[in-house]
């Protein structure tokens, strides 16, 4: 087997997007975004994390951890005899989630390290399960960061990434403040603006990759590819976490002027006025909410 460890490459993004410094890195105030995050869609992840194929006793890394939500799951999973890695590029979410989780029972199955995705310091074959989520598609070669994370899988053990998925919306089709599409724009205008905080051929070294997430998988040498989406679903009344979400989901594109750009000035002043507490069109007014977002995982075996 091989010992990696970390070379001090530039540092890829490992989460999300925004409250990153000019390294990429996530500072302060970042983990409590992330951590809002993770607390929103906990639901969800606890049925990503029962599906995955880890036993008692297992060994996992959660490669792109940020406030390591999903990594206390899979803590839970493991038990006393399991360790879980988490690693992340940000010093400051991992400082923060070493204090967390300092005094916590489950919480101190949980190894910590700073390192990039593409250059883990681990040895070969180290790992049952290697989880990513939303970070791959932020990597300047996505290839060689798939093979980098099957790497340190066991024979037989499962890489599964969430990447992609069907996107969020919650508002009805018709409303007769704007009519139809909302939903349909968002989700568009979304799809543009990500196009913009991802890497592009030619750029920082940028390797495009041509194919879809299966396939991405399979070039990574990876076997028995499969993918399932997991449905995100609920109706009012909505939780504390769950309204704050939502807000924050039509806020952004209402006041973010680097997302607004890609709506017409009819949506973005329509948006202002259903986040307004105070607009007789207040979204929360509404009592035929439905949130509904498809959450898509890849896996392969090594």
């Amino acid at each position: 087997m091989t010992d990696r460890p970390a070379s001090g490459k530039p540092q890829e993004l490992a989460h999300g997007h925004g409250d990153e410094d000019d390294h990429g890195n996530f500072g302060p105030g970042s983990e409590e975004r992330l951590g809002r995050s993770d607390r929103f869609y906990r639901p969800v992840n606890r049925k990503i994390v029962d599906w995955l194929p880890l036993g008692t006793g297992g060994a996992a890394l959660d490669a792109g951890c940020g406030t390591a939500g999903f990594a206390e799951l899979l803590a839970e999973k493991v038990g006393d005899a399991g360790t879980i890695d988490a690693a992340d590029t940000s010093a400051h979410l991992l400082e923060h989630n070493r204090a967390r989780l300092a005094n916590d029972k489950i919480g101190s199955r949980i190894r910590f390290h700073e390192s990039a995705i593409q250059d883990l310091p681990f040895s070969d074959g180290s790992f049952d399960l290697v989880w990513s989520s939303r970070a791959v598609h932020h990597l300047a070669d996505q290839l060689a960061g798939l093979r980098e994370l099957a790497r340190v899988l066991k024979p037989g053990g499962t890489l599964a990434i969430r990447e992609g998925g069907i996107p969020a919306r919650f508002m009805p089709d018709m409303m007769t403040l704007i009519g139809t599409g909302l939903n349909e724009r968002l989700s568009e205008a979304g799809k543009k603006w990500m196009a913009g905080h991802v890497h592009h051929p030619g750029s920082d070294g940028h390797t495009p990759y041509p194919f879809g997430w299966t396939q991405l998988l399979r070039d990574a040498g990876l076997t028995h590819v499969s993918v399932r989406t997991f449905i995100h679903e609920f109706m009012p009344p909505f939780s504390e976490e769950q309204q704050a979400h939502m807000l924050n989901e039509l806020t952004q594109w209402a006041e973010h002027g680097d997302r607004g750009e890609f709506l017409s000035e009819t949506d973005r002043s329509a948006l202002s006025r259903l986040i307004d507490p105070d607009d007789s069109e207040y979204v929360f007014n509404r009592p035929d909410l439905h949130y509904v977002e498809g959450i898509t995982v890849y896996t392969g075996k090594a």
